[in-house]
Formats: C-alpha cells, structure tokens, sequence
C-alpha cells in the first residue's frame, strides 16, 4: 500500500476551506477518531520527518484549552501534511468584516487566552514559536473563548527562521527575515508572538492594521483604557528588549488592568469630590428625604437577596437558562455584592462546564473592580475554582487554587481534604500526607480522612485499598456528598478494571441510598453501565433507570435517544415509535429522528413476509435523514450503516 492509499484509508476530505502562501487547507472527515478535523497541506520541510521524532510527539501531546489538538502530521512526495482537530466558528477576521465591536472587558479576556496559549507554546522543549498570529488566526468558539490555530509546525520541524510574512502584524524582525529572503541570521523567539499579540490587539480595537510610522494610540485609548494602551505599545516597541520578555509576563500585566487603569481611578475620584458637592448642597434637606432614601436601599438590598434565593432555588432544580436570567438582573441591582456572583459560579460548575466557571472567577470576579476581593467570601471562589481545575485534570492550578481558597478561609474541613487529593494526584505524596496529617490535628473527621485516603490511593493505582477506603468512608458519613463521591469513584474503579457487574452493583446501591439531589451522576453512569453490559435484563434496568431521569426532570434529548435504542434492542418497535413521536414533537426535525425512524421502518418490514414488505416509508425517512445530515457538521458513523442498508434494499430490488 503507498502513502496516498493509506491516506484515503484514513481521511475523506469533505471540502477546500482556505487557501495561501502558507499551503492549502481541507475539512475532512477522520474515518478511525469518528470525528471531523482540518488537513492543511504545506510545502516539504528539508528534514526527514523521522529524524524529528521527539518533535513530532511533543505536538501530538500538546494539550491546552485554547490550541486544537494535533492529530497527525505525514509527508507524501514533496508536500508535508498536517492534522488538527476542527473548530467550530469564526474567525476574528471574519468577525471583523462583519464590524463586530468588541469591548474593552472582552478584549482584555480574549488577550489574556492568547497569552496563556502562547505562554504554554514557548514552554515546550524546543520551545514553539507561533509565527503567525493575526485575527485569521484566532477562533471565538461558540462558548466564547479563542482558539490559537495554525501555530507553525513546520518551523517548528523545520528551525528555519521565517516561512511567511504578514504585513501589519509581524515583527521588525520577521520583516527583516523576510526582506532577506532567508540570509539574515535572526532567530525568532517568543518576543516575536508578543510583538503580533500587540498588532492583533490594535486591530480588533480599531479595525485597522498597526502602521509603526503612523500609529493611532489617542485613537486606541478612546476605545480602551489607558493601560491598556500601555501594554499594548509595550508588545509593539521596535526593539524586543523593550516588549514583555514572556507571555505570562504579559498576561500578568493584562490581569492587573482594572487596578492600574489611571483613567479609572479618576473617574472614582472625580465621583467622591461630586459626592462631597452633592452632600453639601443637600443638607439641609437631609432631614426630610433621607428616610425616603434609606428606604431605597433596603428595598434594593430585598428585592437582590430575594433574586439570590431565587437563583439558588433554581440552580438546585437545573433550571439553568432561569439561573442566568435572574443572576444577570441581581448583578445589575447590586454589582458589588458577591452572592449572585457565587451561585452563577455554582450553576457553572454543576453543568461541568469547568473552564467557563474558570474563566467567570477569574474575569468577572476577581478583576472586577467593583468588587471587593478583600472579603472572605472570595475565598469560595477560589475553591470552586479549584475543584474546577482538578475535574481538568489541572492538578498543579487546582492545589494553587486551594491554598488561596485556605488563605482566605482558614481551615475549612472541605477545602482542605480536597487540597490533599489535590496534591495526591499533583505528585506531591509527601506534601499531601504532611497536610492530612494537619487536618486530622484540626479535627478532621474519620469520613473525609478516609475519602481522602481513598482518593489518594487511587490516584497511586492502589485500587483495592481505594476501594475499602471509600466503603469505610460510606459506613461513616451522613454527608451526602461525600456519598455520592465515593459511590462515583467505587464505580469508576471497576469500570476501569473492566468489572461491570461490581460496578452496576455498587452504583444501584449509590441511587437507592442516595437523596434525589445528589443521584444524578450516580444514575448517568449506571444507566450506561446498563447499556455496556448489553443484556436484555440490563438493557430493561436502563430503561426503568431512564424513566426515572424524567420522572425527576432531568431529561434531555440524549434521555430519549437512548430510549429508543434500547426498545429498538429489545424489538419493542411501538415504544420506539412512540419516543421518536414525542422527540420530533418536542425537539423539531433532526437526522438522527428521520434515521432512527428509518432503522424502524427496517425492522419492521423484515418481520413480514416478502410479498407484504413495503420499502417507500423507509425510503422518505432515509432521504430525509441524508438531506439533513448533509446539512450538518456532525461525524455519525451510524449514517454510513444507513447508506449500506439502503443499498441492499435497493440491489434486492425492494425500491
């Protein structure tokens, strides 16, 4: 088999997405990950790519929020190809066509991203220069975060200095580089990705390119902020001894902003000196409204505790869009009060959408200048933002977390047996058992002493231990938490050894035991226990289990999907037909309804006799599942299934 067979094994390019100086860029589908993923083809380097190896397995292994993963690079004849994980929405160069306005708040946290995709880029052994960055670049993900592509991997194979040029945002070296065609013997390093953060940074405020013979930063400060300028003239300076040296340098002095924006403090203290005014031209009339005024307040102070009790009500009852809504209306009522804060901070975390908490504690509470961070409620916030980072398998930030989370707080029996799991599963074993040693002298109790113990001994792959650990835990707590935990873990324990029916058993007994606020995870991971085990007693327990998600409205689409699957299995087509009923009714017209109908149709003519088998409903279901799939960006290997069975009723000579 030669390289391109093998290619066409692997890869169905879907379409030609880009095209360049910097090579020819395809959406394709990867037939093995399931998945759909951008190949760009760029010119040969002139190493052997084998002779690279180390190289190559550093970008496969590259792992970071805001930079896609690198699946694969080959080389076939005079052309290298590249593969990374495709991401979903548009550029900032689009954005910008279409005169997108982006804020100062926004601008700052979207830098803040660059610069810590950047930061772990340069960190590498050899370290990875990016080369590139421009608003074409940059991706603003439907969740509201970036995404660094297109970093330059073939320089980073390669080591020659300079495979294009970008005017307006590359550096004066790069310039040079390029002006040389090559000779010059500058090597770009990290100051380089600096200097085109900066450029970019001027852009997407202004929405048009850095000229350094003619800048516009009177301009960019009316847009911005003063320090914000700042730190962008500091990335732009001409000689790269004078930019930031890092970019976690400058990722520190992007997060310092709403502290050391001059123009903001003084907007504060023009705002006290018209309170001293104010005070005094209303003096004397203090006596007859300041009741009135009073009363103001504390209707304000009601009416925000009042939305706060509501947020948590919903918030524990997974009304999330509800959760949100009110949030938005507490904050606007009392900006500086941190409980609405905190239960939008929980409400994030119990839907797992780790990185979004991350990214809300960090931006838009700890660099809100209308909050005061002195308090001892900000302590909370490090611990959800701990527990965060963990769940990100980001073991070093999430004991970070903790230790400020304890700084704040003191000794706090949660936050500290956390924190020596933590430190378990950073490597820290010494560490840990020294700070489970210190929580036992402050009292902690014989449950969390176990769990933690337990955790630890997972994290070291003791799993019998862990194991008994977690039992002697159960057989102590009346935390429900820490139940539900324990169950998890148990369960997770023998799901990975691959013993499923220990698993089924030990989280049956989490969801029988467990209050029905703390089940949820528990009766996920059974029901698809259930459905691994694949047996028709199993497959029915999942059913029942199912049933029980809606009964206590954790429904989704996916609760019903896997219904019908399961009733499909156990060739119970009226109640197959009756959910897809009810998700074409309740979710509108998607592929995978019209192709689970289709499959339906399948079943149920092949129960009939030949000469009774009617095909043209399966047909309508079919056609308007490829319509709507091709409509779609989704991988479903289950369509290819489709297309086969179509065939064969066609060859058979049933349509």
């Amino acid at each position: 088999m030669d390289e391109m067979d093998a290619f066409n094994q692997t890869y169905e390019i879907r379409e030609k997405i880009g095209e360049g100086s910097g090579g020819i860029v395809y959406l394709a589908y990867h037939k093995r990950l399931q998945k759909m993923v951008v190949i760009k083809q760029i010119k040969r380097v002139s190493h052997n790519l084998q002779s690279n190896r180390r190289e190559v397995d550093i970008l496969k292994n590259l792992q970071h929020t805001y930079l896609p993963q690198v699946f694969d690079f080959f080389a076939i004849k005079d052309k290298v190809f590249t593969v990374i994980s495709y991401i979903p929405g548009q550029s900032f160069a689009q954005l910008c066509k279409q005169n997108y306005h982006f804020t100062n708040q926004q601008l700052i946290r979207w830098a803040m991203q660059i610069c810590s995709a950047l930061a772990y880029l340069h960190s590498q052994n050899p370290p990875i220069i990016h080369s590139d960055i421009k608003p074409a670049n940059i991706m603003l993900t439907p969740e509201g975060n970036i995404c660094l592509i297109d970093f330059n991997i073939s320089f980073f194979l390669d080591g020659t200095p300079m495979l294009g040029y970008t005017n307006g945002y590359s550096s004066p070296e790069q310039k040079s580089i390029a002006l040389s065609h090559g000779k010059t013997k500058i090597v770009l390093d990290e100051k380089s990705d600096i200097y085109s953060v900066g450029a970019t940074l001027y852009y997407l405020a202004l929405k048009k390119k850095y000229d350094d013979q003619n800048p516009d930063f009177v301009a960019l400060e009316n847009q911005t902020s003063e320090t914000f300028v700042a730190i962008v003239k500091k990335a732009l300076s001409f000689y790269k001894e004078e930019r930031y040296q890092s970019a976690l340098e400058m990722f520190q002095a992007l997060k310092s902003i709403p502290k050391h924006d001059q123009r903001y403090l003084q907007l504060v203290r023009n705002h006290r000196y018209q309170q001293i005014g104010l005070s005094l031209l209303l003096a004397g009339s203090i006596a007859l409204g300041g009741f009135g005024i009073h009363t103001m307040k504390l209707e304000r102070v009601e009416k925000y505790n009042e939305l706060v009790a509501s947020q948590k009500e919903y918030r524990l009852d997974q009304n999330y869009d509800k959760q949100t809504e009110l949030f938005k209306e507490a904050r606007d009522l009392l900006p500086g009060s941190l409980e609405s804060y905190y239960q939008n901070a929980l409400a994030l975390y119990q839907q797992q959408e780790y990185q979004e908490c991350i990214d809300f504690i960090d931006y838009d509470v700890l660099n809100n200048e209308r909050i005061d961070t002195d308090q001892e409620r900000i302590g909370d916030f490090y611990g959800i933002g701990a527990n965060c980072y963990f769940e990100l398998e980001d073991y070093q930030n999430s004991v970070d977390y903790f230790e400020k989370a304890i700084d704040y707080l003191g000794y706090d029996e949660d936050y500290y047996r956390d924190y020596v799991i933590a430190l378990a599963y950073n490597d820290e074993l010494e560490k840990a058992n020294e700070k489970l040693d210190e929580a036992i002298e402050h009292g902690l109790g014989d449950d969390s002493m176990y769990f933690a113990k337990g955790e630890i001994n997972k994290s070291l792959g003791n799993d019998s231990v862990a194991i008994e650990n977690f039992e002697q835990c159960l057989q102590l707590t009346d935390n429900d938490e820490l139940k539900e935990r324990s169950y998890i873990l148990m369960g997770d324990i023998y799901i990975n050894n691959e013993e499923l029916i220990e698993a089924h058993d030990v989280l049956l007994e989490g969801v029988e035991t467990l209050p029905t606020l703390h089940q949820m995870i528990v009766l996920e991971r059974l029901i698809q226990v259930d459905i691994d085990i694949n047996t028709p007693v199993y497959q029915q327990e999942a059913i029942e289990k199912l049933q029980q998600v809606i009964d206590n409205n954790w429904d989704s689409y996916d609760t019903y999907d896997n219904l019908v699957i399961l009733y499909q299995k156990l060739n119970q087509y009226d109640k197959v037909e009756e959910n897809l009923d009810y998700m074409l009714k309740t979710f509108g017209e998607d592929y995978n309804i019209y192709k689970r109908y289709a499959f339906l149709e399948i079943s149920l003519q092949e129960a009939k006799e030949n000469s009774q088998r009617d095909y043209q409903q399966f047909e309508e279901y079919y056609q308007k599942a490829k319509d709507l799939y091709q409509e779609n960006s989704t991988n479903d290997p289950e369509m290819a299934l489709l297309d086969s069975v179509y065939q064969q009723v066609v060859s058979g000579g049933w349509l």
